[in-house]
């Protein structure tokens, strides 16, 4: 039998925290391994707890590490092969329990259907799995197996498993405004405590008090632990004959800074992470680049946005070179001046350098996101709503695109392709559609609403070949200007007929606004034309048949009734 001993499926050259169990395959291995405690699976398999080990499943394992391994030495993310990890975890504890299932190389693609099958049940019928879930660890499972198998086409499109299609929903004026209020509330919010923690007020009495714009005030204390307790040194150490008096003072100076560190590093991380979440409100500074730049990344040059920052993506596979607002280099200044205070020990450490429990610096991994559990404590406190760094973003994101509306533009400030950007990040605004909508039918509606009676089958005005000089000259803007436009369209209707009646009486009113009450010469007051024009208009569409022959007729006794058209009788009235 193969001694699994000496078979190695861990990951040697994978760094670890001193919180954290090293990666290993080899519980995998034994039946019930998968699902064994991570802390005490080790000892249960030199104990024989777990039994013995299956040899079908070595060849498998082995592929399956070497898979992991070679995507890591091609420069993948380790936060992906730690999600392969715990979908692997899942199928294997599935094949631990599954009657009649024996998992190994030669039997791992129809295990892998059965598996989503189960998935498939607890969607449907169980309910106690989400159908966008399941379908994501099908998928990271299906393509480790995919270069385990050497597969052309994924494993996964031979499943039941379909991934939902994510709708936009439409956001509504409201809902959007509120989101842009919050985020301001947010930011104002990130800059009072960065006001309010200051070098001063952090090694001052407690409690710490904050004023916000809110018109509340934030109270901070120490979370001094009993773990965090600091013994103080000997009180006879000056007392004693062989150390100085500068020795003793230099040691009680050192106990009294690593005192306060222990007792104020929260306070610390919390303007620390403000700092941060301000750094990641700039154009295209996100969380991955934030909480992994170097105070020697900075370079400063003579530019008007005032700072340039390089830095390497991995999406992008390569350097990235992006500036922040001159606006915010006041604000960044300050703060690398109290880091400098802080962190006098450190200056070419990490720009954000979080402290732990104790007061210890954080020995975190650069490609593991830290979390913000203090931040937002805070903000519910303080009566603030939480914008964490993936809606920070999509805001920013969205804010541009409705700002310039330039979705190239956008995507190359923002570092992503065109596609990222309109798939992922846009967001719909029933507000911003509306504006798209009525610019388009401003553009093509071949019946454009006009000023004046009728309708429009044109987009510029332009006067007809016998138009007199005198009359009114086609604007868009005047009614009487679509009496004589060659885009001007009567309307086959009584309300239409209804309409030119009313506009007729309407205009009659000017030349005796002006002292003309009757024409004795030929006429030249663009009202007169006017009148002449619907008058003709009015007499052709009475001799084209009996029926609008009695609109006309109608529309005349409507008007003597003192029952004026709708859209003049306002302007009749006020006469």
């Amino acid at each position: 039998m193969l001694d699994v001993h000496l078979l190695d499926v861990s990951f040697p050259g994978v760094s670890f925290g001193p919180e954290e169990t090293p990666w290993d395959l080899r519980p995998w291995l034994y039946k019930g391994g998968a699902n064994a405690p991570a802390r005490v699976v080790a000892s249960m398999i030199d104990t024989g707890k777990l039994g013995r080990p299956l040899i079908e499943r070595v060849e498998l394992v082995r592929l399956i590490r070497e898979s992991l391994l070679n995507y890591l030495e091609g420069g993948g993310r380790r936060e992906t092969v730690q999600s392969c990890l715990d979908s692997l975890k899942q199928f294997f504890q599935w094949a631990d329990k599954a009657t009649g299932t024996k998992l190994s190389l030669a039997t791992v693609e129809q295990s892998y259907r059965h598996w989503c099958d189960a998935l498939l049940h607890r969607v449907r019928v169980v309910h106690d799995l989400k159908e966008r879930t399941a379908h994501g660890y099908g998928a990271i499972v299906g393509r480790v197996l995919d270069r385990v198998l050497v597969r052309d086409k994924p494993l996964i499109k031979s499943t039941r498993l379909s991934k939902p299609k994510r709708s936009h929903r439409a956001v509504s004026p409201k809902a959007d405004k509120q989101n842009l209020e919050e985020t301001f509330a947010f930011g104002h919010f990130l800059l009072d405590l960065a006001d309010g923690l200051s070098v001063d007020s952090i090694w001052g009495a407690l409690p710490l008090l904050i004023p916000l714009r809110n018109g509340k005030t934030l109270e901070e204390w120490s979370r001094l632990r009993r773990s965090d307790t600091l013994k103080p040194p000997n009180s006879k150490w000056p007392a004693q004959a062989r150390q100085s008096k500068r020795r003793a003072a230099k040691k009680r100076a050192d106990w009294e800074a690593e005192k306060s560190y222990r007792t104020r590093y929260p306070i610390i991380n919390l303007r620390i992470t403000a700092e941060m979440f301000m750094l990641m409100g700039q154009p295209v500074v996100n969380l991955a680049q934030a909480h992994q730049l170097r105070m020697d990344q900075w370079r400063y040059k003579a530019s008007s946005q005032g700072y340039e920052v390089r830095t390497y993506k991995h999406r992008r596979w390569g350097p990235v070179v992006f500036e922040i607002y001159s606006e915010y280099r006041a604000v960044f200044e300050r703060y690398l001046q109290w880091r400098k205070a802080i962190f006098p020990d450190d200056p070419d450490g990490l720009l954000f350098p979080l402290l732990g429990k104790g007061g210890k610096p954080v020995q975190r991994r650069l490609d593991r996101r830290p979390e913000f559990k203090l931040l937002r404590v805070t903000c519910k406190r303080a009566g603030v709503a939480f914008i964490g760094p993936q809606a920070l973003r999509s805001t920013n994101v969205n804010w541009m695109l409705r700002r310039t509306a330039d979705p190239e533009l956008t995507a190359d400030e923002k570092q992503h392709a065109k596609q990222t950007l309109l798939g992922v990040y846009e967001k719909p605004s029933l507000q911003r559609a509306m504006v798209q909508t009525q610019v388009f039918w401003a553009k093509h509606d071949p019946t454009m609403a006009p000023p004046g009676p009728g309708s429009c089958a044109g987009q510029n005005p332009h006067p007809e070949t016998d138009t007199p000089p005198a009359a009114t000259q086609p604007d868009c803007i005047t009614p009487a200007g679509c009496l004589f436009c060659v885009h001007q369209r009567d309307i086959d209707s009584l309300d239409h007929v209804w309409s030119l009646a009313s506009f007729r009486l309407l205009k009659s009113f000017e030349p005796r606004a002006h002292g003309r009450a009757e024409r004795k010469e030929a006429p030249l007051h663009p009202a007169d034309l006017a009148i002449d024009r619907i008058t003709a208009k009015l007499r052709f569409i009475e001799a084209s048949s009996l029926e609008r022959a009695q609109w006309v007729k109608e529309a005349l006794i409507r008007l003597e009734e003192g029952r004026y058209h709708p859209a003049w009788a306002g302007l009749i009235d006020s006469l």
